[in-house]
């Protein structure tokens, strides 16, 4: 079963396995401390990274994945979303994709990433518009090489075009608002470029493709199970993913 993690090469069936990996990594891992403790930032050449977290004594608190890719996402940042356990390192931001005139607060939808590298950012002042890399890890996927074979799929009432984003985890299914909110969503979009990485610490290979969907293009990354080959430049993706996201480009983080 694809898992976050083996959506990045890494293979993780145990706590025995995790805890396994975490002493590989962490003699290798950039430490970048905050002032709730420090990141551990563990990269590899695929583009796979772990994100370790420890306290002021250096205890381990928590660990997320993310993955290091292409996409350049304008977004208007309007909130921070600290998470309430288990490590005060955890936290997430929500926004508005592609802001419409430089106003934060509108743009093509609203939606939700997590942050591995969150309280390096405490110093940011919302809202702000400025600049993200998110990655799409794919829980479930779909791969149409055309899209004439995506648009012939969609035999429903409703049907979704083929670079579509819905914020999935802002909202239930009946339409009111999540609480509490996740950093899910589901989307439809063209494949600009794709590749098979493999994870050099593991040697687990992994899928990669630049997806560009409605509001902007996303790095998406999938376990080589979901899929039976590499998708194809020129095809169509569509699936429901967890979103992790790095501010690539803050700008200036006194304003707002």
């Amino acid at each position: 079963m694809a898992s976050n993690f083996s959506t990045i090469g890494l293979a993780i069936d145990s706590m025995k396995d995790m805890e396994a990996l975490l002493k590989r990594v962490t003699p290798l891992a950039e430490r970048l401390p905050t002032p709730a403790g420090a990141y551990l930032r563990w990269s590899d050449p695929s583009g796979a990274e772990l994100w370790i977290q420890v306290d002021g004594g250096n205890e381990l608190t928590g660990f997320s994945p993310h993955y290091a890719g292409l996409s350049n996402i304008n977004v208007g940042l309007t909130a921070r979303l600290p998470a309430a356990a288990p490590s005060s390192l955890d936290g997430a931001f929500q926004g508005w994709a592609d802001p419409s005139g430089g106003e934060a607060d509108m743009g093509c939808y609203p939606f939700m990433f997590d942050a591995p590298d969150f309280r390096c950012h405490d110093g940011l002042k919302l809202p702000i518009c400025l600049t993200v890399q998110v990655a799409a890890f794919a829980h479930d996927v779909r791969f149409f090489e055309t899209v004439a074979a995506y648009d012939a799929s969609e035999t429903d009432d409703v049907k979704f075009a083929s670079r579509s984003f819905i914020p999935s985890g802002l909202f239930t299914p009946s339409g009111e608002s999540a609480v509490p909110p996740q950093a899910r969503a589901m989307f439809v979009g063209h494949v600009i470029a794709a590749d098979k990485k493999v994870n050099s610490l593991t040697r687990g290979a992994f899928y990669w493709a630049l997806v560009e969907t409605y509001g902007g293009t996303y790095d998406v990354v999938m376990d080589e199970n979901l899929l039976p080959d590499v998708p194809r430049v020129g095809g169509v993706i569509s699936g429901s993913f967890w979103l992790s996201g790095r501010i690539v480009a803050p700008g200036d983080e006194t304003s707002g």
